[in-house]
């Protein structure tokens, strides 16, 4: 008998579920009304909106409610934080099902005797970051200012006395009569005119003073690298520059304190704590010196495969654990009420702040609820990766991992770097990146890219085991959606640029979209375009538009720091008697030399020449065995004008499988060439592919190096379906040698068996598959 559900739906949802599983089951008929939709019709009546420092009034479940047969009780509350993102919602019966939602027990929640849903009301409340005043023991006192006393900030009471509440929403409901007039009060007629209010005054370096040290709580900052994060307060200059200028001696440290020995989320906040450290403390916290900070942002170093946490300025730190009570708060505010209530997060965006953001901001609002997070520290530089001197070989694997295990079913969505996903991809799914990583993979290139969805926790996900990602557009604004450019004579800049910049806002870029995502090392602006686009002369006008609407889109947010790589990634066909691959290449630089002229009859915004010559990687996709690349490519490459004095460009790639010999011998030879001075343009391949695509069918299912078994491990309510996570088993290659074998051993890490995971099985799936 398997475990009981956390995700199950209690009372009224357990009819629902019972009726559900006849309706799956045999005969069981095709005109049940939709789950989510039999749900909704159950739910508690909606609360009033609530949050830091917003008035509401809460609403109970009444009595007739509870005896009017529909079984309605606190546990349906969950839906209701749901109704926003239906996309995400969805039961399971007999196992964990993925989704972003939140955890809510029977047992949590106690119908008292006057109808009350208290539990469920508690649980809302803490999700959407209210300080508990209420919910107290019946031996608790109320929390007042008269109990608690004016002036210092105390950590684990649910409201402050502090001149700082106001500004942070979490003022006790007594603060203005107790503590603003007994201060009034005091100061009596000595006041001689109206003084501003701490909580109102503009933060600046006269008020805070110049310091040496970062000061966690203040909203800006008066120290000398400043300038660097880009949080001087507005005065900084004026105030300490000058001063220093005056006395050539350093500034003062500052005096100040405030309240927030809790961590702010603002842009200026724990995320820059280590890094505005002095020397001597960050040698204390860490065992490095300075240096080891330079050229990183926001709160956790990564250095020698040690994840080395804040310092002791930040203090102690833990991110939230999945399905605990700081875990759904912070979950619900990231997918639901951000979107309700933007103004209750004004230092965050939707779909780009990352789940430590949120965190500290659930934290300031409430430090019992929340701990302070452990932020992610993350590398700065202003040159592409795959343009600089970088030492590491790309060993990527290209995934696509289709959860369906049959031909015939229609995939609605496949992009799988979304926060759904994860149930693939993540850790508490069926860890698909620690498999990669075990293996010794460092890239993964990605294909589906859809801009409705979020990809900041994929790519935080994907930094954190040190993976570079190569992302590539969808064709859906090129030959598919409303209004394709295909129709249009392939000038396609008006729908790459709606799409990209709704791919930089949604986890591409991160401190408010200036800066790309450090795992984000490459863009694919289009795949085999050589084979799709239709007259083939309007590959050009295709490729050139397009790079012209993404560099418009990143002048347009100001996106200036980590700069990715570009490439099209063309096939290994040949035409005419130009090399393959590399024919098509030559076209098109010949192509942005002069894009007014013809074939490409096209006027750019930007500089596109330039942004080849300093952005530009080339790329291809080829079935052919390493020896045969290396004849038929490398060799051609080196002599080419993208590797002479002119310019050098380097080469990855995209695809790469043979299926025509063994891979244990095959596999290794490319590996080699990426490390080999007799190719210094080659950066390696991404082994294509991950996992077989059952739904592809033909001669597309010889190249995943895992199958599916038979265990079925979760279901993930995705795009409008469910699909059933099935567990990997390892596919053979012509002579029955397993692939990821042979892959882990051509990337370094030893000739077994990855660890796979094979438990617990779910009794029942919804999904498809």
């Amino acid at each position: 008998m398997a475990p009981e559900d956390p995700w199950v739906i209690k009372d009224a949802g357990k009819d629902i579920v019972e009726e559900r599983q006849r309706s799956h089951a045999p005969g069981g008929g095709s005109g049940a009304v939709p789950l989510q939709q039999e749900v909704q019709e159950a739910r508690l009546p909606e609360r009033t909106p609530r949050g830091p420092g917003k008035p509401g009034t809460d609403s109970s479940v009444s009595d007739s409610e509870l005896s009017s047969g529909t079984g309605m009780r606190c546990s349906v509350w969950r839906e209701q934080t749901q109704r926003k993102m239906p996309h995400y919602w969805a039961l399971a019966l007999a196992a964990p099902l993925v989704l972003l939602g939140h955890t809510v027990r029977a047992e949590d929640c106690v119908v008292d005797a006057t109808g009350e849903c208290e539990d469920a009301e508690l649980s809302l409340r803490q999700l959407r970051g209210e300080r508990l005043s209420r919910h107290l023991g019946e031996d608790q006192a109320a929390p007042t200012c008269a109990a608690y006393g004016c002036g210092e900030f105390v950590r684990n009471h649910p409201c402050q006395c502090t001149p700082q509440c106001k500004k942070f929403g979490n003022c006790c409901p007594d603060y203005q009569a107790t503590c603003v007039k007994k201060e009034d009060a005091a100061l009596g007629s000595d006041v001689d005119s109206p003084t501003v209010p701490e909580e109102d005054a503009a933060p600046s370096c006269a008020s805070f003073g110049c310091s040496e040290k970062y000061v966690a709580n203040h909203p800006c900052q008066c120290t000398a690298k400043c300038a660097k994060f880009g949080n001087c307060c507005s005065d900084f200059k004026a105030v300490c520059l000058a001063k220093e200028e005056a006395s050539e001696a350093p500034a003062a440290p500052a005096t100040t304190t405030t309240e927030a020995e809790v961590t702010t989320t603002s842009s200026t906040t724990a995320e820059e704590t280590a890094a505005e450290e002095e020397d001597v403390t960050a040698e204390d916290a860490t065992g490095e010196t300075d240096d080891a900070w330079k050229g990183t942002v926001d709160g956790i170093l990564h250095l020698d495969d040690d994840w080395i946490k804040q310092d002791k300025v930040a203090g102690e730190c833990a991110t939230a654990k999945r399905g605990d009570e700081c875990f759904i708060a912070v979950n619900w505010a990231m997918s639901d009420g951000i979107y309700e209530h933007p103004e209750w997060w004004p230092e965050l965006q939707a779909g780009a702040s990352s789940f430590e953001e949120f965190q500290a901001h659930q934290h300031l609002m409430n430090a019992t609820l929340c701990p302070q997070p452990c932020m992610v520290r993350y590398q700065q530089y202003l040159v592409p990766t795959y343009r600089s001197q970088h030492q590491y070989p790309m060993k990527g694997v290209s995934y696509g991992a289709s959860p369906l295990k049959n031909t015939g079913v229609l995939l609605t969505d496949d992009d799988f770097m979304t926060d759904i996903t994860g149930a693939m991809w993540d850790s508490w799914g069926r860890g698909d990146l620690d498999l990669l990583k075990s293996m010794g993979v460092n890239t993964l290139r990605m294909y589906g890219n859809d801009l409705n969805y979020s990809h900041r926790s994929f790519l935080d996900g994907a930094y954190k085991r040190d993976m570079d990602i190569i992302v590539g557009l969808s064709d859906w604004g090129f030959i598919q959606g409303p209004d394709p450019c295909d129709r249009n004579g392939y000038e396609c800049f008006s729908q790459v640029y709606e799409a990209y910049k709704n791919n930089l806002l949604k986890g591409f870029t991160i401190r408010n979209y200036t800066m790309y995502h450090p795992a984000l090392k490459a863009l694919i602006i289009s795949n085999e375009p050589d084979l799709k686009v239709h007259p083939r002369t309007s590959v050009c006008r295709a490729m050139i538009s397009s790079l012209d609407a993404i560099l418009q889109a990143e002048k347009d947010l100001n996106v200036t720091e980590n700069p990715i790589a570009f490439t099209v990634t063309f096939s290994f066909a040949a035409f005419g008697k130009n090399p393959p691959g590399l024919g098509q290449m030559q076209e098109l630089y010949h192509c942005l030399e002069h894009p007014e002229a013809p074939p490409t009859n096209y006027k750019p915004k930007n500089d596109v020449l330039t942004a080849f010559h300093q952005r530009w990687v080339h790329s291809f996709n080829t079935a052919a065995p390493g020896h045969v690349v290396e004849e038929l490519f490398l060799d051609k490459y080196k002599k080419s004008i993208f590797w002479s004095e002119k310019m050098k460009i380097p080469l990855f790639i995209g695809e790469y499988h043979s299926v025509h010999v063994g891979a244990k011998d095959d596999l290794p030879i490319l590996v080699g060439d990426a490390l080999s001075p007799t190719y210094p343009f080659f950066l390696g391949y991404n082994f294509f592919e991950f996992s077989v695509r059952y739904d592809k069918g033909g001669s597309e299912k010889k190249f995943g190096m895992f199958g599916y078994g038979d265990c079925p491990l979760l279901d993930m309510n995705y795009s409008g379906q469910v699909y059933t996570i099935w567990d990997l088993v390892p596919a053979p290659d012509k002579y029955g040698y397993p692939l990821s074998v042979a892959l882990s051993a051509a990337y370094g890490k030893g000739s077994k068996l990855p660890t796979l995971r094979k438990s617990p099985c779910m009794e029942a799936t919804l999904g498809v598959s």
